[in-house]
């Protein structure tokens, strides 16, 4: 290996003459080449859907997909207005009045329900009357209070568009299914095929229906689902006009998850561009007080961000969104790159101003440094890689591509940053030799050195023994997903989220979807007895945890069909007795020209849909709930269920819909943060090993590095913060990133031992040579996480800080750990030179 790496240097050596010589070559054709891949930069997308948190690919989001092609869009914006008396005639109108302008203004609307057009079945003679609830306006108070008896008797309005009180009721928006916007961005039309292929949707001509579901099945495959774009213009559209009626006695509140979305969307974009501009012209100053120079300044700053272009430029071409994660890759990697930047100049500039020799000074620095840049940028995207085996989509995306962008960066600063070196007009600057730069920062890191191997040994103890008892710890950590939680506590769309949760028991859903392969076979009377008594127990849920707020399928609306024809008995709200019943009554029911079947069951009845309502909680609380839902399906049917046999055999269920999309992600999240770590640990472990040639120093080295990951731990315990999607990341970036200053410390300590020091004077050449720039990248690193803690977004508070807090503590187990376990592992007396290789 020792001469594997002097082959690299000796290489490195010569690809600096060559940048010497060719320098607006290597600008040139960089240039060309960025500005290229820039140009894919119009054609990128945001997505922070729910179910993009999941591959495409995965069960789950398969089963999603299905479900929105059969059933359209579970994702609802909730209009809820609270008010002393949802009957008075004066808020009945004003109900009205922003019903109808919702349904006329509102972009990209499917449907939209409310108290002013809810279904109100009625029976008169043999005749099924089925009618908005509200057709014939009152004109009285008492014909209001008529209006009021019907919906607050109909289990069907109850905590879906009215609370029980009757002070709180909801609008409804479902948008369409699908896109309207075509490639370009344009608006796309609906062909009159499609709109007559829709009407003719029914369930009275099986054969014909089947066809249908079969075409528009395959049609389907190619249609793109509502984009990020148009959801986010329904939610904007939506708040204007909300906002023209709020009052004090007409109290509004917009939620649901495309509100929370839209906001994601609208928070991220805002904070990344805030980001950005942060971290540059905080790493500016930094860079000014650190080399005093507009080179030293200027050129990293341009380096590094021609490699965040370039990244954001393959995320484009590659056709990947920029999701709720992925949007720390351009701070990232501006902090990140930085680091590599400082490393070449301070070495580049120090030999500059001794010789005045740009060619030969860029020469020794990619020979003296060159390789141990490397392989903080390969130890660096290896960690960020260990990502990519990841269920959760954003973190594999994120993953991917900041190790692009890490070797990107890398290219960029051993090829370009020489080039615009060579080319830039740079001032020799005189050097004393009877003086080292920076007397006083040289005189505290050598009484680091020296403190570090004076108290070796309790350095070590303390050390190990702080990890041992953050291993402990990390047995009581909690963990957590709740988008909902990422919203300032102040923010209107949490509010209103947790009052509708508060007033109408829940605002999310789980999505059931039985399907008894055989057609028809819903009319089954034993199978909707089954999902009577599935609905009847779900109903009934309620715990510290969660409540089920209301769960609703296809025999609610035969129940209320059979109540009607039975001269309106409520004793008669009951399914009938036999299937031929069934039969009839939903064909009456079809006949009256109503379509709100199609929300509860497919065209050939052999698929129902149970939605079961809850309130917007932590995902890791799910869990339990849909055991218990498994539970209940099982049992009711199951193989020991009452369901006739012959049903039975073919039946399925799935579930999904946001709630099992939200658990799914969590334990994803979990699942794979640990495969990440390990793959982490080992990739770099090997790295080290090779880069030191020593088995005994690679594995060393490794220690240090885990030192910051048990602090956080720790802290995160201690303070019971969570651990989230954002918080699971931290481990891996750390010790992906850290590893560089171990790197640059084990690499200059082994040459310098090697040339004969012993191990006090070995560590005290490395910091005071090394450890300036560590401190500064350090300083980069720090100033960039802890700049999250001005985002508009709680989660990425939390993540800032701690990793901010990581990389402090990464500094410290470099300048003290790492010399003290040289100092124990290699006594004073001792030497590399004698070590097997």
């Amino acid at each position: 290996m020792k001469k594997i790496n002097l082959w690299v240097e000796d290489k490195l050596d010569h690809l600096g003459g060559t940048i010497a010589r060719y320098p607006v070559y290597f600008i040139v054709v960089i240039f060309l080449v960025v500005g290229l891949i820039a140009s894919n930069l119009p054609k990128i997308t945001v997505d922070t859907s729910t179910e993009g948190f999941l591959h495409e690919t995965s069960a789950s989001r398969i089963a999603y997909d299905a479900f929105r092609n059969q059933f359209g869009r579970d994702e609802k914006i909730v209009v809820a207005i609270q008010t002393d008396d949802v009957f008075k005639l004066e808020t009945l109108a004003k109900i009205k009045q922003l019903h109808d302008e919702l349904a006329q203004k509102v972009p990209y609307l499917f449907d939209i329900s409310s108290i002013i057009n809810a279904r109100n079945t009625l029976g008169e003679g043999n005749n099924l009357l089925v009618d908005d609830l509200l057709k014939k306006w009152p004109l009285t108070q008492n014909e209001a209070e008529k209006i009021r008896h019907l919906a607050m008797s109909n289990p069907m309005l109850e905590n879906i568009i009215l609370s029980k009180d009757g002070r709180f009721t909801v609008i409804v928006l479902e948008s369409n299914t699908y896109s309207e916007l075509t490639e370009g961005g344009g608006e796309k039309t609906v062909s009159e095929e499609d709109v007559l292929a829709d009407e003719l949707s029914g369930f009275d001509d099986a054969s014909f229906g089947d066809l249908e579901a079969d075409v528009q099945k395959n049609e389907d495959k190619q249609r793109p689902f509502i984009t990020d774009k148009e959801n986010s213009e329904m939610v904007k559209v939506v708040s204007e006009i909300v906002a023209k009626y709020q009052s004090d006695d007409f109290t509004l509140y917009v939620a649901g998850s495309p509100s929370v979305t839209a906001f994601l969307k609208k928070s991220m974009m805002g904070d990344m561009q805030k980001f950005v501009l942060m971290i540059l012209l905080a790493t500016a100053v930094l860079l000014a007080l650190l080399f005093r120079r507009l080179s030293g300044v200027f050129l990293p700053l341009l380096a590094v961000g021609l490699a965040v272009i370039s990244t954001m430029g393959l995320m484009a071409l590659n056709g990947t969104p920029i999701k709720v994660m992925t949007q720390v890759l351009p701070s990232f990697l501006l902090a990140v790159g930085v680091g590599a930047s400082i490393h070449i100049l301070a070495i580049f500039y120090k030999k500059f101003d001794e010789t005045g020799d740009k060619a030969g000074a860029i020469r020794y620095t990619l020979s003296h440094s060159g390789l141990a840049i490397i392989m903080t940028s390969l130890t660096t995207a290896a960690g960020m890689a260990s990502f990519i085996p990841s269920d959760v989509a954003p973190v594999a995306d994120l993953g991917l591509f900041s190790a692009v962008g890490v070797m990107i960066s890398l290219m960029f600063t051993l090829i370009l940053l020489p080039a615009l070196l060579m080319v830039f007009s740079l001032k020799q600057r005189p050097v004393d030799s009877d003086q080292e730069h920076h007397d006083g920062l040289d005189k505290f890191l050598k009484s680091v050195a020296h403190f570090s191997q004076n108290h070796a040994k309790k350095i070590v103890v303390i050390s190990l023994v702080f990890m041992a008892v953050a291993m402990g710890l990390a047995s009581k950590i909690t963990y957590s997903h709740n988008p909902l939680l990422w919203l300032p506590a102040n923010h209107e769309t949490r509010i209103a989220t947790e009052v509708i949760d508060h007033e109408m028991r829940g605002s999310i859903s789980i999505e059931l979807i039985v399907d008894t392969g055989v057609e028809n076979g819903l009319y089954d009377i034993s199978v909707l007895h089954a999902l009577e008594n599935i609905t009847t127990e779900l109903n009934r849920i309620d715990t510290e945890d969660y409540f089920v707020g209301k769960a609703v399928s296809v025999v609610d609306v035969i129940k209320e069909i059979h109540k009607a024809l039975n001269q309106n008995n409520p004793e008669f709200y009951a399914l009938p007795t036999d299937s031929d019943l069934v039969s009839q009554e939903v064909l009456l029911f079809e006949n009256s020209g109503s379509e709100d079947l199609e929300d509860f069951v497919d065209t050939l009845f052999s698929k129902a849909r149970i939605t079961v309502k809850v309130p917007w909680i932590d995902a890791f609380k799910y869990h339990s709930l849909l055991t218990h839902t498994a539970e209940l399906l099982e049992k009711e049917l199951g193989e020991s269920s009452h369901v006739n046999p012959h049903i039975r055999e073919n039946l399925t269920v799935t579930t999904t819909g946001m709630i099992p999309l939200l658990a799914e992600t969590s334990a994803a999240a979990i699942r794979s943060s640990g495969v990440s770590y390990v793959i982490a640990f080992f990739i770099i472990a090997l790295m080290l090993i090779a880069l030191l040639s020593s088995v005994k120093l690679g594995l060393l080295s490794m220690i240090p590095n885990l030192l910051p990951i048990f602090f956080v731990l720790a802290i995160m315990v201690l303070f019971s913060f969570p651990l989230d999607l954002f918080t699971m990341l931290i481990g891996v970036i750390v010790l992906g990133i850290a590893v560089d200053d171990i790197v640059h410390f084990m690499h200059n300590f082994r040459r310098y031992h090697l040339q004969g020091m012993g191990t006090r004077d070995a560590v005290e050449k490395t910091l005071t040579s090394t450890g300036r720039a560590m401190m500064m990248t350090t300083v980069v690193l720090f100033i960039g996480f802890m700049l999250y803690l001005f985002s508009s977004m709680e989660n990425l508070f939390l993540f800032g800080l701690l990793t901010a807090l990581a990389f402090v503590m990464a500094l410290l187990a470099v300048f003290l750990l790492a010399p003290a376990l040289m100092a124990l592992v290699y006594p004073e007396q001792g030497s590399l030179k004698g070590e097997k290789k």
